[in-house]
């Protein structure tokens, strides 16, 4: 006879004394109280079996799910593995090196730490007909994608770069399926910040990303026409600049139709151009730039609107009004402002926090929220673009 069935046996038996006692209602608790204890049972077992030291295999099991020609099963089969785990522990948990095997044919190999992967470590994941295929190889904290990696997507593209949160994030480099590779920054997942895209047909762009499309100033390579476009860009398409041909002197030059041998005299023509044409320009990059400053205020990473020694700065007077926590209240970020040399009234302050984010907390106000806004405060008062380094918008 296996375990199992005797301990079906002898749980029926137990069910069987006690039915006398479903007659009262003293009886009935203390019947439920034994069943909560015989399920409890494996815990208290599990704390006996102390788990310490290298190579040590624990098994996950779970019922077998009816046959659905209803056969019945042979003793023995009543339990089958669901996960496995073979490697170092400490005081009952993953700790070190070991392997995971997971219910859907995952597998797991590397460094844990408090039950969680951490460290260097290689996840495959289960494909057609059950073949592994490796995901990710990189560096993992509390169970997540962090630090350097590299990732192996299903669709053939591949990520090689730094990851926070399970997400691409600061420099990296994408090799895209269809052979365009984009090298830059990311932020938690997307292209944003300063990024070059080098296309297939070779094609090339070089500038600035929010959100995963081309957005502030950049430049577009176009390979086929030998020409180039140099300005500002708006939700992934050019809006303001300058189009011009690319010199190359080693190129040959196109040779130009035969004259006719008599001469032929045509009447002088006025000169064609527009009329103060660097004017013009630099009015339509002024009005691109104003257009899009609320929206490139609220997305663009912070490290793109400000310098290192800028932000250091902010996040000191930010800590000094929120007794180092990491908010602060609105009373205190209306004296916060004040005492940056900021004059704005209650109302003005609030509108700002708005336009950064429409569900702000006036009670819990994080500083991404604050730098944010004071970059949109310090474009309303200049009514210019800032000085490099401290740019809204390049």
């Amino acid at each position: 006879m296996s375990r199992s069935d005797r301990f079906d046996q002898s749980y029926q038996h137990e069910f069987k004394q006690n039915e006398d006692l479903n007659d009262s209602q003293a009886g009935r608790q203390q019947l439920t109280k034994t069943f909560e204890n015989r399920e409890q049972q494996w815990k208290v077992n599990n704390q006996k079996a102390q788990k310490n030291g290298a190579h040590r295999t624990i098994y996950w099991v779970k019922q077998q799910r009816k046959p659905e020609d209803a056969s019945i099963r042979g003793k023995g089969q009543k339990w089958e593995t669901s996960m496995k785990y073979v490697g170092d522990w400490k005081a009952n948990e993953k700790c070190g090196f070991g392997i995971q095997y997971y219910p859907n044919g995952d597998k797991y190999e590397g460094g844990w730490e408090k039950n969680m992967r951490n460290g260097q470590g290689t996840l495959w994941v289960s494909g057609a007909k059950g073949k592994l295929r490796r995901e990710y190889t990189g560096d993992w904290e509390a169970d997540k994608k962090s630090g350097r990696g590299t990732m192996f997507y299903g669709n053939g593209d591949r990520y090689d770069g730094f990851w926070l949160d399970n997400k691409p994030h600061d420099e990296g480099r994408m090799i895209y399926e269809n052979g365009d590779v984009y090298e830059g920054q990311w932020h938690f997942g997307k292209r944003s910040g300063y990024g070059i895209l080098t296309k297939r047909n070779g094609d090339h762009f070089e500038g600035h990303w929010v959100n995963d499309l081309r957005e502030g100033q950049g430049s577009y390579f176009f390979a086929e026409k030998n020409k180039i476009f140099v300005g500002e860009w708006v939700n992934d398409m050019p809006k303001a600049g300058v189009y011009s041909e690319v010199e190359d002197s080693s190129a040959p030059k196109k040779k130009g139709k035969e004259a006719f041998d008599d001469a032929y005299a045509l009447p002088e023509l006025p000169p064609i151009g527009l009329a103060a044409p660097t004017s013009v320009l630099q009015k339509a990059l002024e009005e691109v730039k104003r257009d899009r400053t609320l929206y490139r205020a609220r997305f663009i990473p912070l490290y793109e609107l400000y310098n290192d020694e800028e932000l250091e700065e902010l996040l000191k007077e930010f800590k000094t009004a929120s007794n180092n926590k990491n908010a602060v209240n609105f009373t205190n970020l209306v004296a916060l402002l004040h005492q940056m040399g900021i004059e704005y009234e209650e109302d003005e302050v609030r509108k700002v926090l708005n336009k950064v984010d429409e569900n702000a907390k006036e009670e819990e106000i994080e500083f991404q929220t604050f730098a944010r806004m004071i970059a949109i405060i310090l474009e309303e008062i200049n009514g210019e673009p800032q000085a490099e380094g401290k740019a809204i918008v390049d």
